[in-house]
C-alpha cells in the first residue's frame, strides 16, 4: 500500500484518538461534585419530620390566639408523633442529650397546656419547640441559614416576654436577636438582602427604644418585626 494513504490513516486515528481522550477527560472533569454538592452528599437535606415539626409548633401559636384547643391538641399529638419518628431514624444519632430533654419537655408542655389552655404558657412550649427545631436543622443542608429561623423564634420570645410584663427577659431576648442578626447579616448582605437587612435593623432598635421604656407598644413593633423575618427569608 502506498505511503500517503497510511500516514494519512494514521494521523486520522491519532486525531480521533485525541478527541476522544480529551471529550472523555471533559465528561469526567464536568461529572466531578462541587463542594456543595459533597457537603450536600454528606449531610442530606432536611427531612419531612423535621419540616412538619417546625410548621406544627408555628401553628400552634396561631391556634392559641385564635382559640382553636382543638387545634393546639393536634398539633401536640402531631408534634410528638413526627418527633419519634425522628428519632427512629438514623439522623437521630447526632443529637444531643440536651436536644432531646428539651423537644420532649417541649411538646409534653404544649399537651398540658392545651388542656388547661393556659395561653401564655402553650405559646412558650410551642416556641420551645420551635428553638430546638431550629438547632437541628444545622444538621442537615437547608437554603434558608439556620439563623434566620433563630430570628423567628426569638421574636416570638420577645413577644411572650413582653406579654408577661417581664422588661429584664425582653432586654434579654432583644441582645439575643441582635448577636443572631450580627452572625446572619454577612450572608443576608452577600444575598442581597441589603434593604431587608436595614429593616429589620430599624426595627430592632425600636424595640430597644420601647423595652427601655417598657412600653407595650413593642408588642406592635415586634410583629411588625416578625414579618420582615419573613423578607429575609424571602432574600434566599
Amino acid at each position: 500500500m502506498p505511503k500517503g494513504p497510511i500516514a494519512a490513516l494514521a494521523v486520522s486515528l491519532l486525531a480521533c484518538t485525541a478527541f476522544s481522550c480529551g471529550g472523555s477527560s471533559n465528561n469526567d472533569q464536568s461529572e466531578q461534585p462541587t463542594r456543595t454538592e459533597q457537603v450536600s452528599e454528606e449531610r442530606g437535606s432536611v427531612p419531612q419530620t423535621v419540616l412538619d415539626i417546625e410548621g406544627d409548633a408555628e401553628d400552634a401559636i396561631d391556634q392559641v390566639f385564635a382559640g382553636r384547643w382543638d387545634r393546639v391538641s393536634s398539633n401536640a399529638i402531631s408534634l410528638a408523633a413526627n418527633w419519634e419518628d425522628f428519632l427512629a431514624s438514623s439522623n437521630a444519632s447526632r443529637l444531643n442529650d440536651e436536644q432531646r430533654r428539651a423537644m420532649d419537655k417541649a411538646i409534653s408542655d404544649l399537651r398540658a397546656t392545651a388542656q388547661s389552655q393556659d395561653a401564655l404558657a402553650a405559646r412558650q412550649a410551642a416556641n420551645d419547640v420551635s428553638k430546638v427545631i431550629v438547632d437541628v436543622f444545622d444538621l442537615f443542608e437547608h437554603k434558608v441559614p439556620s439563623d434566620i429561623g433563630r430570628l423567628d423564634w426569638q421574636e416570638r420570645q420577645v413577644l411572650i416576654d413582653a406579654d408577661r410584663g417581664d422588661w429584664n427577659a425582653v432586654a434579654g431576648d432583644l441582645a439575643q436577636l441582635r448577636q443572631t442578626l450580627n452572625r446572619a447579616k454577612p450572608g443576608v448582605l452577600a444575598a442581597g438582602g441589603e434593604r431587608q437587612t436595614a429593616d429589620f435593623e430599624a426595627s430592632l432598635n425600636e424595640q430597644d427604644r420601647l423595652a427601655a421604656a417598657k412600653d407595650p407598644g413593642i408588642v406592635d413593633e415586634a410583629n411588625v418585626a416578625l414579618e420582615l423575618v419573613d423578607d429575609l427569608e424571602g432574600v434566599y
